[in-house]
């Protein structure tokens, strides 16, 4: 398989790239599966951390809103920063960035989840943005990989 050549992009097209991922998290912090699902094309593959592959915006929105029982009733926020944009010669957009899950408690506490990196290929459609596939990797699997 051939290597995508990629080269960064305008201001422009990472402002909107961040915009995308603003609104795609807020679905998904405000428990709203099927519209989160809605961000992902309808052949997308999702492949998150220790987890397994998704396919398809179905499979995704339904895992989402099981794997939000781990917040016990907390409110999560997802934080991303260190992203790098990158146009490909697939007329893809391919995006990498670290990102961590906070929740807070009902009593205010406030605790956060393992950090991971993220590997995403945004795509254009008539809708927008959406994407093509997410691969998840946490930090500490990533730590014992290194240590085996």
């Amino acid at each position: 398989m051939a290597e995508t050549v990629t080269t960064p992009v305008t201001a422009d097209v990472y402002v909107e790239v961040q915009q995308f991922y603003a609104r795609q998290m807020r679905l998904l912090d405000g428990n709203d599966f099927a519209g989160f699902g809605a961000t992902f094309t309808e052949d997308a593959v999702f492949t998150p951390a220790g987890v397994g592959t998704l396919e398809g915006p179905a499979l995704i929105s339904k895992a989402a809103e099981a794997a939000a029982g781990r917040f016990d009733g907390g409110q999560p926020r997802h934080w991303f920063d260190m992203l790098t944009v990158e146009s490909g010669d697939d007329a893809a957009l391919h995006t990498a960035y670290y990102a961590v899950v906070s929740i807070t408690s009902a009593d205010g506490s406030n605790r956060l989840e393992q950090s991971v990196t993220v590997q995403d290929v945004l795509v254009r459609t008539e809708a927008g943005l959406r994407t093509g596939s997410r691969v998840i990797r946490r930090d500490d699997h990533r730590a014992a990989e290194a240590a085996a």
